[in-house]
């Protein structure tokens, strides 16, 4: 996680933007085996890797731009199902920035990676995601419960220019039905970008999905801080039974938010001030 971090403060250091360390810290998680994206991810009901992604960033905007061009200088891409490159979140920042789409899946996604990025499927299991499932399918199906350590990687940045980015990246969870898509690349529910803040988020795809959990989050942005609009969201989703989330969230001024109601979630963050730092988040219930 610190790796992660300082992947990311070194390119802001540098006077780099948002979207690059956002980037680049996620791209560190998904080379380390503990995190299910990348290499790591979970295996699905079939035995393979289904891969999510997902980007959005906003430009800075001038103070004497109107309310109406609220979607001037951002974009997005993301990708879903995707089984042989070594990083989905590249993959979705070339939806982005080479396509005039904003979702793309399976094979077609894949077509977008250079030769470098291509792999082969069983390059990115780990024996602990094959070992996951071996154990559930060894269970019978009537006492198959989904697995609730998610491990999805995201990150949330502001850079001295006042871009603001979201980056989010998963392999789902182990024994999910093939062809299922998560929230992690679903716009405004896994990842959230817009001039007044950032969010991504990890959990129970389906009722982030339901929620819109990371738009939520940074429209609250209006009216409360980054803490409370974090803790604002957690609050909400721990009202549909059995769902659990994590989110990270950040605001244009760079004050950092963060929130979970699952067994734990990791926080790594940087600010030029305090440097790099790391914390093992407690849950905060409603």
């Amino acid at each position: 996680m610190i790796a992660a971090a300082e992947a990311g403060a070194a390119i802001l250091r540098e006077g780099g933007s948002a979207l690059d360390a956002a980037i680049a810290a996620v791209v560190a998680l998904e080379d380390h085996p503990l995190f299910n994206a990348g290499y790591g991810s979970m295996l699905n009901a079939a035995g393979k890797i289904e891969m999510d992604a997902g980007v959005m960033v906003a430009e800075h905007a001038a103070r004497s731009a109107p309310r109406t061009d609220a979607m001037t200088g951002i974009a997005t891409g993301a990708v879903a199902a995707v089984s042989r490159v070594r990083h989905p979140i590249l993959l979705a920042r070339a939806v982005m920035e080479r396509t005039p789409h904003i979702l793309m899946v399976g094979s077609g996604a894949e077509g977008l990676a250079p030769e470098a990025e291509l792999c082969a499927p069983g390059d990115l299991v780990t024996p602990r995601a094959l070992a996951r499932w071996r154990k559930l399918k060894r269970l019978a199906p009537g006492s198959r419960r989904r697995e609730r350590r998610h491990g999805t990687v995201g990150a949330v940045a502001v850079d001295s220019r006042g871009m603001l980015a979201a980056a989010t990246s998963t392999g789902g969870y182990s024994g999910k039905l093939a062809g299922r898509v998560g929230d992690s690349p679903i716009l405004g529910a896994g990842f959230f970008a817009d001039h007044g803040g950032a969010a991504s988020a990890t959990g129970r795809g389906e009722a982030i999905i339901t929620l819109g959990l990371c738009r939520a989050a940074v429209m609250a942005l209006r009216r409360v801080t980054a803490r409370a609009a974090a803790a604002g969201a957690i609050a909400a989703i721990s009202r549909i039974p059995g769902a659990d989330a994590g989110i990270v969230v950040i605001d244009r001024a760079g004050n950092i938010g963060y929130a979970h109601n699952a067994e734990s979630m990791e926080v790594a963050m940087f600010d030029s001030n305090r440097g790099v730092r790391y914390e093992l988040v407690k849950p905060r219930r409603a």
